[in-house]
């Protein structure tokens, strides 16, 4: 754990007071944090992809790739400045690739989104501890994907950009529904897209043959993600393959969904067709917004658009509580507009120096800046496949 302090003058009572900074570079070191960062998180109005619990999941389940590299900022004890990065090294064109990246991004699997660095007040001090902290790191590649679009993460951009050779910011869109105050929310979906769900409906109710199911218990949760993950892993056999094949992935889904149902945040809703499992969603309650974490459908009942009609459950349920808007994720797949939604943007910041930088400029050596610009483009293509 490196650690080293920065003072400062507080005006306002004419005394010296000093930004202690820690880097925490071992997952075990990371549990005693829990209180702290939860209570940072809050105050900075972090998403639910920030927090302890999604970050902790994630560093235990792939160790094998990535090495936490959180820094934290405190003044007088209290911590106001977070940082959950993480380091992932690997060769490519003969470079040793050391990559810096946000916890839970960055890695090819399981990426999450609306994440950033997290400080008190936005304190331009603690943000410039943070890339001093970042300097001392060891990468080349920093590669922070899927951020927040705010002042704190902008003001980010900026100090690293005055530091190393940094990319402009790149838009990521993320389709947002407003869900609406009053009536139903098959209100603000496109007319065509309306039709076609109330006609299968319609259809399947007539005959009895449709059913919905809500499960919310932690146990029943993770057998609904481990369920997913089957059914995901047989709907994209013949396409290419899906990413959960992979155990590890798996296994994350399915504890980091119990671990969110225990605390009352994470619930899966189910469409059954003649007595099948048509269609999940897995969704996370995060404050006013609903998350449709991963969805998933049985192609045999492709005709039916078993995936407007979990959909349109979830987003009934999320109306119904009281939630403000329903977030369908990073990435614009059409049917996400169909619903309704419009583009919140993230940002992505990505730099480089040292050795990946000096090659950048080697005009001699072809496919450097092709290679560092993938790092980002095969993350992007690989959640298509996470849907």
């Amino acid at each position: 754990m490196m650690m080293e302090q920065v003072g400062k003058w507080d005006r306002s009572v004419r005394r010296r007071t000093e930004l202690t900074v820690q880097v925490v570079e071992n997952t075990e070191d990371v549990t005693p944090m829990q209180a702290e960062w939860e209570s940072l998180r809050k105050r900075c109005r972090g998403s639910i992809f920030s927090s302890f619990d999604w970050a902790i999941e994630w560093l235990r389940h792939f160790d094998s790739i990535a090495r936490p590299r959180i820094i934290m900022v405190e003044e007088d004890g209290e911590l106001v400045g977070l940082a959950p990065f993480a380091l992932m090294e690997h060769r490519a064109m003969g470079i040793r690739m050391k990559k810096l990246s946000m916890i839970g991004n960055g890695a090819g699997v399981a990426e999450l989104y609306d994440l950033g660095i997290m400080v008190q007040d936005g304190r331009e001090d603690v943000i410039d501890a943070i890339v001093n902290a970042m300097g001392e790191m060891e990468w080349n590649v920093l590669h922070l994907n899927e951020l927040r679009n705010d002042d704190v993460n902008n003001a980010l951009y900026q100090r690293v950009a005055e530091r190393w050779d940094t990319d402009e910011v790149v838009q990521i869109p993320c389709p947002r529904t407003c869900l609406p105050q009053s009536g139903d929310v098959m209100d603000v979906v496109s007319s065509r897209t309306r039709r076609t769900i109330r006609k299968a409906m319609e259809m399947l109710e007539r005959d009895n043959r449709i059913s919905y199911r809500t499960v919310d218990l932690p146990d029943e949760v993770a057998e609904a993600a481990e369920l997913y993950a089957l059914q995901h892993v047989e709907r994209w056999n013949e396409r290419g393959g899906s990413i959960f094949s992979n155990e590890t992935l798996s296994r994350f889904l399915r504890d980091v969904m119990r671990a969110t149902s225990e605390e009352g945040r994470g619930l899966v809703y189910e469409v059954w067709i003649d007595g099948t499992l048509a269609s999940q969603m897995l969704c996370l309650d995060d404050g006013d917004v609903m998350r449709a974490y991963r969805v998933g459908m049985n192609n045999r009942f492709a005709e039916f658009s078993p995936g407007n009609l979990v959909a349109i459950l979830a987003m009934r349920e999320a109306h119904e509580a009281g939630f403000v808007h329903f977030d369908f994720g990073a990435g614009p797949e059409e049917f996400k507009y169909r619903l309704g939604a419009k583009d919140v943007p993230l940002m992505r910041i990505q730099a480089k120096r040292g050795t990946v930088r000096a090659m950048s400029m080697i005009s001699s050596v072809p496919g450097v800046k092709t290679l560092i610009d993938r790092s980002g483009a095969r993350e992007q293509a690989l959640k298509a496949f996470h849907r």
